[in-house]
């Protein structure tokens, strides 16, 4: 065809740019809601395998086990182990507005 492998890179480089702009153009932020509070949000158990250290709040609708030993905050609205550096909110265990908030 006569053209370099060079041109036909550069056309789609281009084109993959183009994709790019275009997708990130068009794409707003997501609001989060109260998922925003937390870095760990499931909806089923979360299972830790020791020792870990996470910085953030962790919550979830069911189990959270592995985090061992946790402790009930005075107020029974949140857990705290040593292996978290925030809270534990388990919605089985909680009282409100934890269950509402998960």
């Amino acid at each position: 065809t006569g053209l370099s492998p060079l041109c036909g890179r550069g056309l789609a480089w281009g084109l993959v740019l183009l994709a790019m702009s275009s997708a990130s153009a068009s794409t707003g932020p997501v609001n989060l809601g109260n998922a925003s509070n937390f870095v760990i949000l499931s909806r089923a158990a979360i299972t830790n395998t020791p020792t870990s250290m996470i910085t953030g709040n962790v919550g979830s609708m069911a189990a959270i086990t592995g985090f061992e030993p946790v402790t009930m905050d005075s107020s029974g609205e949140f857990l705290t182990s040593p292996q978290i550096d925030g809270r534990i909110y388990r919605a089985t265990d909680c009282v409100e507005p934890t269950p509402t908030m998960l």
